[in-house]
């Protein structure tokens, strides 16, 4: 088996489940805050609330907490699917040793598509048409989210109308039956959808830019500092380099190792 992962896959994966975790916890105390809040005999209940808490808010509802803070989590989650694409970008050139091409007006996965090393058929089959389309209208709607104007949200709007078919079809195939939700109704369900979706997508194009056992054969070290020059050493911590660097397992690790004698010999 071919393992391979980055540390910026491994860093997205940690963020996710953070992420998510969090999001959990403050939808579940914003329902258990707005059944309280809304039993205070007051004409601002939740500028009542806040000032027990040195905060002060007014004007207020409980139906915007809600809502503003599913919106702000789409935001963080896809930063960080983004954030995870940058890395890939800018590790491309030291380990593919050519430089990124990226056209002006490009979305990430056609600047993904443009640089795969695997070939445009197998990098489609891998990261998944369902999935790719799941992610660009997620992403449209944290432009909705994050740049608020009409434009915004009606290119969102008009993207999930046109591909709604497949939109749901995709979701269904997770077992989601309320997701992905248009970009006014936004719910805790697209959280875990968006989330889960993202992860497989990175776990995808890590693989698919794997550049193989002959590239990172290349790439290993020729000297560790502060280890002595016993054979065994140094073979060590080539294979911990490799499972630090890649992720690479000790299988995969060997017959890469096996590879630099062969190109050095």
């Amino acid at each position: 088996m071919n393992t391979y992962s980055t540390p910026a896959f491994r860093s997205f994966k940690v963020f996710i489940g953070e992420l998510t975790a969090v999001a959990a916890g403050i939808h579940v105390g914003i329902q258990e805050t707005i059944s309280h809040v809304s039993k205070l005999d007051q004409s601002d209940p939740w500028e009542f609330a806040a000032q027990r808490h040195g905060i002060r808010v007014s004007g207020l509802r409980s139906e915007k907490v809600s809502s503003g803070a599913i919106r702000l989590n789409i935001v963080s989650l896809y930063s960080g699917f983004d954030l995870f694409i940058s890395d890939i970008r800018g590790q491309f050139y030291a380990i593919h040793g050519k430089s990124w091409t990226q056209n002006d007006g490009d979305t990430p996965f056609q600047a993904l598509l443009r640089n795969t090393p695997s070939g445009k058929q197998a990098h489609e089959n891998r990261l998944g048409p369902g999935r790719i389309l799941t992610m660009d209208y997620y992403r449209l709607a944290r432009n909705a989210i994050a740049h608020p104007s009409n434009e915004a949200v009606a290119i969102a709007e008009q993207f999930y109308q046109s591909n709604s078919q497949q939109l749901i079809q995709t979701a269904s195939d997770y077992g989601m039956k309320s997701t992905p939700s248009e970009v006014a109704g936004l719910s805790f369900h697209d959280i875990k959808y968006m989330a889960r979706v993202s992860l497989d997508l990175a776990v995808a194009i890590d693989k698919d830019f794997d550049p193989g056992d002959v590239v990172l054969s290349r790439l290993i070290p020729e000297k560790f500092a502060k280890l002595p020059k016993s054979e065994a050493r140094r073979h060590n911590a080539k294979k911990g380099w490799l499972s630090e660097k890649f992720g690479i397992n000790s299988d995969r690790a060997e017959r890469i190792i096996s590879m630099t004698h062969k190109l050095s010999g």
